[in-house]
C-alpha cells in the first residue's frame, strides 16, 4: 500500500485531510455567489482546500476559475490569465474560443496547432502596457456576460492576493472592486498566506476592497477529525498503536496541517517494516525531518549573522520567549531590543522567521528548530 500522508503538492480526495466544515461554508458561499476573502498561514493547505473546494462545485455543475497571482508578474499576464481561464470555464469549444477572442478590443487570440493537428486557443494583451488595466477589465466584464449567457455559475478564486499590489497600486484595487460589486453571475474566492496584508486591505477604511465580502480565517484543522483521518489510514495500512499516542504528532507538529502530514509521511515510511508505532518512534520523527532538510536549513543558516544565529538557537529552545523581555535578553546574553528588533524584521524578510498576527515571531519551517539543536549537538 503506498505512502497516504501526502505533502508538498496539491492534495485531493482521499488523502485530503478533513476540512468538512470549511468546505461546507464555501460551497454554500459560492453556491449564492458570495465574495469571500480566506486568510491563512503558511502550509496551512489553504491552496489544497480550494482545489477541493473546486472540484465539489464542479460536481454541482458550477464552472470554475483559478489564478495564481504569483504566476503573473504584470497586468498584463493577469488579464491575458483571468480571461482565458474564464473564459474556457464556461466554453469547451475551440472554435467558439476563437471566435470569442476575437471581438476583444484590447485582447487579442492566440491559435497554436497541437503535434496530432488540434487546436489550442488562448488570449493575450494585444495593446502597450497602459492599456493592460483596461483589458483586465474587459476580460472580467466578458466573464460576466458569458456566465450570463450560459446561464452558469462561475466562481472566480484568486490565490495569493496579497501579490496584488505589486501591480499598479491602488488604482487597480479600486477598478477591480468597482467590476466586483457590479457581477451577478461570478462568485469570488480572494485568498492570501500574508495575513497582515490581506488583513490590512480588508479593514482598512481607505483601501478598495473594505468591506466587500465575508472574511474567513483558516485556522488548523480540527484535531478529533484529523486524528480520525490520521489513525484510519494506519488501520488500513496494518500499523499497530495506541491512538491516544497520535496526539503527540500535533504537539511536534505544532498544529500546522503540512508539518503533521510530513510527520505521518514518515511515521509510515519508519515503521513500514514493523507495522509497529511507539511513543519512542514518535519522538524521533522531527529530528529525522531535520536531518533530511539539512541541505536547505544549512543554506539559510549562512544567511544569518553571528547575532541572528544566537537569536535563533534561543527562540528554538524556547519558541515561545518574549524576545524583548529583559529575562530574555540576560539568559541569552543578547540585545538591546533595538538590535533586537533589527535581527528579527532581517530574518522573516529573509523566510526564517514569520511574524504572527499578534506580533509574535515563530519559525517558518517547524523543523528548524530541531536542526538547531542537532548541529548544536554536532559541536
Amino acid at each position: 500500500m503506498e505512502n497516504p500522508f501526502k505533502y508538498g503538492g496539491l492534495v485531493r480526495g482521499p488523502y485530503f485531510a478533513d476540512r468538512s466544515e470549511e468546505l461546507a461554508e464555501l460551497v454554500q458561499e459560492m453556491n449564492n455567489l458570495s465574495r469571500v476573502f480566506l486568510v491563512s498561514p503558511r502550509r496551512f493547505g489553504k491552496t489544497c482546500l480550494l482545489f477541493n473546494l473546486m472540484d465539489k462545485l464542479h460536481d454541482l455543475g458550477l464552472a470554475t476559475a483559478y489564478l495564481d497571482l504569483n504566476a503573473y508578474p504584470d497586468v498584463r499576464g493577469f488579464a491575458s490569465a483571468l480571461t482565458r481561464l474564464t473564459s474556457k470555464a464556461l466554453e469547451s469549444n475551440t472554435d467558439k474560443l476563437i471566435k470569442i477572442f476575437s471581438g476583444f478590443q484590447r485582447l487579442r487570440p492566440k491559435v497554436s496547432v497541437g503535434y496530432d493537428g488540434s487546436l489550442t486557443a488562448t488570449v493575450e494583451v494585444a495593446t502597450e502596457d497602459k492599456e493592460a488595466l483596461p483589458a483586465l477589465l474587459e476580460g472580467m466584464r466578458h466573464a460576466e456576460r458569458l456566465a450570463k449567457k450560459k446561464d452558469k455559475k462561475l466562481v472566480i478564486v484568486m490565490d495569493e492576493f496579497s501579490d496584488i499590489s505589486k501591480y499598479d497600486g491602488q488604482t487597480l484595487e479600486k477598478a477591480i472592486r468597482t467590476e466586483i460589486q457590479q457581477h451577478e453571475n461570478i462568485g469570488y474566492i480572494l485568498s492570501g498566506s500574508e495575513q497582515s496584508v490581506m488583513l490590512s486591505m480588508i479593514w482598512d477604511r481607505k483601501r478598495a476592497f473594505y468591506k466587500l465580502g465575508r472574511i474567513m480565517d483558516l485556522g488548523p484543522i480540527d484535531k478529533g477529525s484529523y486524528t480520525d483521518f490520521i489513525y484510519s489510514w494506519l488501520y488500513k495500512g496494518g500499523y499497530k498503536l495506541e491512538r491516544s499516542d497520535l496526539q503527540k504528532i500535533f504537539d511536534l507538529g505544532r498544529d500546522v496541517p503540512h508539518s503533521i502530514q510530513r510527520l505521518c509521511y514518515n511515521m509510515w515510511e519508519l515503521a513500514r517494516e514493523s507495522r509497529e508505532i511507539t511513543p519512542f518512534l514518535i519522538e524521533k520523527l522531527p529530528m529525522a525531518i531535520a536531518q533530511q532538510d539539512s541541505p536547505h536549513f544549512e543554506l539559510l543558516w549562512q544567511t544569518a549573522s553571528q547575532q541572528q544565529k544566537t537569536l535563533l538557537i534561543a527562540l528554538s529552545k524556547e519558541p515561545d520567549a518574549k524576545p524583548f523581555s529583559r529575562e530574555f535578553q540576560l539568559t541569552y546574553s543578547i540585545g538591546p531590543s533595538s538590535s533586537i528588533k533589527a535581527s528579527l524584521d532581517s530574518l522573516t524578510r529573509k523566510g526564517i522567521l514569520s511574524r504572527t498576527l499578534k506580533g509574535s515571531y515563530i519559525f517558518s519551517d517547524t523543523f528548524m528548530p530541531y536542526w538547531i539543536s542537532y548541529l548544536k549537538l554536532k559541536e
